[in-house]
């Protein structure tokens, strides 16, 4: 049974997608000019670190790995399969490579330069589109508390 995410956990969901666009520009490229310099690496752990706390923070970890482990043979390569799944199973995929990184560092910022993280990152953020034109919202009031800050929201709020 899929789980249910609060108004909250969407967020944090859509935080999450978020950083498919931040990671992008870290990809190792076959053939592509653009070398590592320390400053991006530097960049690229931080920005790494930060969508981990985002991921623990919302307790989004999941170490039931058993569909990681069989479902993918189903599909003649990874991307046909990571194109199907549902938000908790990548969520599961995301909590298998951060727990990686605890017992070898900088397997993520790994998965993030081969474009792994990207793809899982990919079809999250498709999957919260679709959700999210999927749900009919009052066309006034909550189109503008989907796109506000919370502070902004809380603001909106006390307005009206």
């Amino acid at each position: 049974m899929a789980r249910v995410y609060s108004k909250n956990e969407f967020k944090a969901l859509e935080q999450l997608a978020g950083f498919r666009d931040i990671f992008y520009q870290h990809l190792s490229v076959p053939g592509s000019k653009i070398k590592s310099s320390n400053n991006n690496d530097a960049e690229l752990k931080k920005s790494a670190h930060i969508f981990i706390e985002i991921f623990c923070e919302n307790n989004f970890a999941d170490t039931d790995y058993s569909i990681i482990q069989l479902e993918p043979r189903e599909f003649e390569t990874a991307d046909e399969w990571i194109n199907q799944i549902t938000i908790d199973t990548v969520l599961k995929c995301l909590t298998y490579l951060i727990w990686n990184n605890k017992i070898d560092e900088g397997y993520f910022v790994k998965k993030v330069k081969d474009g792994l993280i990207q793809k899982h990152l990919s079809r999250l953020k498709n999957i919260l589109e679709e959700q999210k034109s999927a749900i009919k919202l009052p066309e006034k009031d909550m189109g503008a508390v989907i796109n506000f800050s919370e502070e902004a929201t809380l603001q909106t709020l006390k307005q009206a």
